[in-house]
């Protein structure tokens, strides 16, 4: 019964191995950040850029930019295989990068490309280009010192374990993109002195990207979707509280009616409704700040400075959140999820069409709490 049991199992195995089509990692082109854009030859077509990694006896690794067009994403891919001696695979792309007019257009036909294939990670990232993705990959690519995909892929990251901005994978736009009452976001990436750098985040109404906000915006954004660490933010003040505390002789501007500090935040904002019939809400702002650099002298002798600082810096903040706040307004796209806060006192019962109507006209009432935990003499 046992050397039965053993035939059959070895048999099964045999026929599993059979079904499983081998590939030598040499004759691959893999497929690790990919550009979309808009085809400037043919406007009805796409043009996709891909970044591969290719590999062979004579070197460990060679990073490969590749070009091709299509009606679809897949038929785009294909064009660009026959343009190389590897074939293309998706199965590592870490990076898609579409450019503004595209985007501009709406992406969920492409996100829905992604989640159909099962060798597509949703961590992936995702991103805007200010100029076509084409032109920041190949660019790119000839004035960085490494692979663009990696040094691009690298940059968003950091820029979120900083807590600068929030969580941008393949997976989070999606969920959001679904959600009844929030729109999603995407880190965009310009062109500095063909520098490719983060300049901002691009904001979302459904698939469409209709506008940016700073990244001092990011991070207040962040903050009403996750608890942050310390993140850094440079805040202007008024010197004129603190011009008995303002010691030494150097200053930058002694014309200046303001000055600058910079700071690191920790905390989150809770957001309520409190008037479900004239759309009203209140974001409850609480966080710790860690005091970094002040653009003068400032001398703290004592508890009362600390507590004017706090002050002028809740006042900065609250500005700020009510800066964004307009923005978003202009734009019709509610990033922050006002809209599930109303869903939920609403019985549920929400569209996206009704909220696009009805999310220009909420106000907030933002009640920020800061608390200095370091302070000294600084400068």
């Amino acid at each position: 019964m046992k050397l039965k049991k053993g035939i059959f199992l070895g048999a099964i195995l045999c026929m599993l191995t059979s079904c499983v089509e081998s590939t030598q990692l040499e004759k691959l082109g893999i497929i690790h950040t990919r550009g979309v854009d808009i085809s400037e030859e043919k406007p009805n077509e796409l043009e996709t850029t891909l970044i591969i990694f290719q590999f062979n006896a004579q070197t460990s690794m060679i990073s490969k930019t590749l070009t091709g067009s299509g009606h679809t994403i897949k038929e785009a891919r294909e064009q660009a295989n026959n343009k190389s001696s590897y074939s293309l695979t998706p199965g590592q792309i870490r990076l898609e990068l579409y450019g503004k007019e595209i985007a501009e257009k709406g992406i969920l036909n492409y996100l829905k490309t992604l989640t159909r294939d099962a060798r597509v990670s949703d961590t992936m990232l995702l991103a805007v280009s200010k100029t076509t993705a084409k032109e920041m990959l190949q660019v790119g690519q000839s004035d960085t010192n490494m692979d663009i995909g990696q040094f691009l892929h690298g940059m968003i990251r950091q820029e979120h374990m900083e807590d600068s901005i929030p969580e941008v994978a393949l997976h989070d736009f999606t969920h959001t993109y679904f959600d009844v009452g929030k729109d999603p976001f995407l880190p965009v990436i310009s062109l500095q002195e063909n520098i490719p750098q983060i300049s901002a985040l691009g904001i979302f109404q459904g698939d469409k990207y209709v506008g940016d906000i700073t990244l001092e915006e990011a991070l207040l954004l962040n903050m009403t979707q996750n608890h942050v660490n310390f993140a850094p933010i440079e805040l202007k003040i008024p010197r004129a509280p603190f011009k008995e505390y303002l010691g030494g002789e150097e200053v930058v501007d002694p014309d200046s009616e303001d000055m600058f500090v910079r700071i690191g935040i920790k905390g989150g904002t809770n957001s309520e409704i409190t008037d479900v019939e004239q759309l009203r809400y209140r974001s409850n702002v609480n966080i710790d700040i860690d005091l970094h650099e002040v653009s003068e002298q400032l001398v703290v002798e004592d508890d009362k400075v600390a507590s004017i600082l706090e002050k002028e810096l809740e006042k900065a903040i609250k500005k700020k959140y009510e800066t964004l706040l307009k923005k978003l307004l202009e734009l019709n796209a509610d990033p922050v999820g006002y809209g599930k806060l109303y869903k939920v006192k609403h019985d549920n019962n929400l569209t996206t069409e009704e909220w696009r109507e009805k999310f220009p006209d909420i106000t907030v009432d933002f009640q920020v709490d800061v608390n200095l935990i370091h302070f000294g003499t600084l400068r």
